[in-house]
């Protein structure tokens, strides 16, 4: 017989002497007064079959009471010398790694014990002579287990909200409704839920009430020394001292998504010999009270399972959140190894909940260590590494391990067994993933004109070409030529300000030259950045800006005056913080990996600290008349059939106008050539210019 059988069956015989202690101090008087015990539901037959006790009718036949004590006693210090000697026994295991003194790991035994023989749970309710009630209160198990009045106190104490029987739902009390609105602690029904009971019965530990995808156990993962995770050597020998019990205190590992957080602290849980039982935390129920009950019982689960417990906790923002008390009282005193994950924002948060913690930060993957990494991980895919297509990649992309390995996951989908990483793939896996993260914030843009549709002086042209050179020269002048370890990070970013009046190819141009470097545009939506509660901008363009740093993309800010106003004079906590704002972009846009184009009409409504830190700036001007003909010849397209009245050299002198009013009085002009059937001519294309013009409000009616 297994150590837990043996141990269940000693606890079985402690039940009955202690049913038959109950029936002895409860029913002797009461017997011999009436003549007899009833046996409405419960014969007396069964009761002394079950407690192997012999005859029930008065006389009673109850041993002594100090010789029912003695066997008490003699069961109970069996049953503890058998769990001394089986180390690993779930009930050892429960007085090793929580704070459950002998008290209360009796009520949990025995109340176990009767729900685990339904001839003990039937006999109880004849002990209680209320045949109404189905399940043991907790008034029946302390008066069940006490020995005297000191005894029968620390049992009631073991009862309490903030006792860890009760704190880690390792039992739970129901509500009887005979006693609405409130029922009495020691009237309210008590159970072991059936996890608990699976736990003490070593069998698999499993609870299907929670939320989809708020808890996964996880058995298996590559080893510690397998990862490439930067910045993380100094925290590596925590878990290690949590596993070995020689320090209790969580571990915050603090990151953004897809960092390897969770990587790391599954190579080290499965390192020590403990699976890791991971909990979105953000996944169980809002409510205070069913979260509060949630998150104990999968901390209860995953303490059970022998497991590391990951907490990800990236939903904690707000500093009104609840929840976070509610996290730190749940695990205080707890011994199992807890890591937390959360954002910068929720740290704050969590430390004040959580005071004694060690917190590890979390860095992206620096560059020196992009080949090891992705290398690894092109070989966990099966791919095989080319050192050109390897430094091709790590030069381009900035991923986070988690995105990465996505990325690896989902080509390989495709590739079939095909050993060679299709660059295209990647790169289009890649974008999948980035497009997904960024389109809360901003909006993919492309567009089918081409550069012969841009019409432009010679010295805005020049500007656009070095703007593309230096975009496609910068790894070899920062990297291979040094002048990146001469700059430092702040002025690697290729920030552009395009300004001029609208309609005048500012945003045309923004879009040619992503195509042309082969780069996805992302115009940024402003009215999801600017919030109105403090420090809210600031985050949402921190998350813009690490979003935009891991693959190319080029940002364009369109009609970005109202977010990079010029710094005010502080006259009210207004203009404070509206500074605030300004100077965080200052910072942001300067460190920026990548390509930052602005675009507004009014050139002295941008700050000027902040126009000096942009590496281009580029007037986009009204076009000449000679540009102006150009841009009319070339809004016809194949298809159009054209008067040979038409003079485009008249249209370009009468009608000072931008590119984009001279493509809407175009389109327009086509239109009404549709409607009355006829070939576009100068007639048509006059009126339309003029219809244009006086809905601008620029010519009159």
């Amino acid at each position: 017989m297994s150590d837990a059988r043996t141990h269940a069956a000693l606890v079985h015989q402690r039940c009955q002497v202690l049913i038959t202690r109950f029936l002895q101090r409860y029913w002797y008087r009461a017997a011999q007064g009436a003549g007899g015990l009833g046996d409405l539901f419960v014969t007396i037959e069964e009761v002394s079959a079950e407690l192997e006790i012999g005859q029930l009718q008065p006389p009673i036949a109850f041993d002594p009471p100090e010789d029912i004590e003695a066997r008490i006693q003699s069961t109970r210090a069996a049953e503890r010398e058998h769990r001394a000697g089986a180390e690993m026994l779930p009930a050892s295991r429960l007085l090793r790694d929580v704070d459950l003194d002998e008290e209360a790991l009796e009520i949990l035994l025995v109340l176990n014990g009767l729900q685990s023989s339904p001839g003990l749970l039937r006999t109880c309710t004849f002990a209680w002579a209320d045949f109404s009630v189905k399940q043991p209160t907790a008034g029946f198990i302390v008066e069940l287990l006490s020995d005297d009045p000191d005894h029968r106190v620390r049992l009631e104490s073991a009862l309490t909200p903030d006792a860890p029987l009760r704190r880690l739902r390792l039992v739970q009390l129901g509500e009887d409704r005979r006693w609405q609105p409130a029922t009495p602690i020691l009237q309210r029904p008590i159970f072991v839920p059936d996890a608990v009971g699976r736990f003490l019965a070593e069998e698999p530990v499993v609870d299907e009430s929670y939320p989809a995808g708020a808890v996964t156990l996880e058995l298996e993962g590559p080893a510690p020394e397998a990862l490439v995770i930067a910045d993380r050597a100094r925290g590596d020998h925590l878990l290690e001292h949590q596993a070995q019990r020689e320090d209790w205190r969580p571990i915050v590992l603090i990151g953004s998504t897809g960092a390897g957080r969770r990587t790391w602290a599954r190579a080290h849980a499965l390192a020590n010999h403990r699976p890791l039982f991971v909990v979105e935390v953000g996944a169980l129920p809002w409510e205070l009270e069913p979260f509060e009950s949630q998150l104990a019982a999968v901390l209860r689960d995953g303490l059970l399972n022998g497991a590391v417990l990951l907490l990800r906790c990236e939903c904690f923002e707000d500093k009104a959140d609840r929840r976070t008390g509610i996290l730190g009282r749940t695990i205080r005193g707890m011994k199992v190894p807890v890591v937390i994950t959360v954002n910068e924002s929720g740290l704050p948060l969590v430390t004040s909940a959580l005071p004694d913690v060690h917190v590890v930060h979390t860095a992206d993957v620096a560059l020196e260590d992009r080949p090891r990494l992705y290398g690894r991980l092109m070989r966990l895919h099966d791919f095989a590494v080319d050192s050109d297509q390897l430094a091709d990649i790590c030069d381009h992309y900035r991923l986070r391990p988690g995105d990465l390995d996505h990325a690896f996951a989902d080509v390989r989908i495709t590739a079939g067994d095909d050993p060679k990483l299709d660059t295209k793939a990647f790169d289009a896996a890649v974008r999948r993933q980035i497009r997904t993260n960024l389109a809360s914030l901003a909006s993919p843009v492309s567009t089918s004109q081409r550069w012969t549709d841009l019409v432009l002086p010679e010295e805005p042209k020049l500007l656009i070409e070095e703007i593309i050179l230096h975009a496609r020269f910068r790894t070899r002048v920062f990297e291979e030529w040094g002048f990146g370890r001469k700059i430092g990070s702040r002025g690697r970013g290729l920030g552009c300000l395009f300004s001029g009046p609208p309609g005048t190819g500012k945003t045309m141009t923004a879009t040619l030259i992503a195509q042309e470097l082969g780069l996805d545009l992302y115009q940024v939506d402003l009215s999801r950045i600017v919030d109105k509660y403090v420090g809210e901008t600031e985050k949402n363009l921190a998350r813009l800006f690490d979003e935009a740093s891991r693959v190319p993309v080029v940002l364009l800010f369109d009609e970005a005056d109202s977010l990079f106003a010029t710094r005010t004079k502080v006259e009210s906590s207004n203009d404070r913080y509206a500074n605030l704002e300004v100077n965080f972009l200052l910072q942001r846009m300067e460190v920026h990996d990548g390509i930052s184009i602005l675009t507004t009409n009014l050139g002295t409504g941008i700050d000027q600290a902040f126009k000096r830190r942009l590496r281009f700036r580029v007037h986009f001007d009204l076009p000449e008349a000679d540009e102006r003909e150009v841009l009319w010849r070339s809004m016809v397209p194949p298809g159009l059939v054209v008067s040979d009245d038409v003079d485009w050299a008249g249209l370009a002198k009468r009608w000072e106008i931008s590119g984009a009013l001279i493509r809407n009085s175009m389109l327009r002009a086509a239109f009404l050539a549709a409607a009355y059937d006829t070939v576009l001519n100068n007639e048509l294309l006059h009126r339309a210019t003029r219809s244009e013009l006086i809905e601008m409000g620029r010519l009159g009616s």
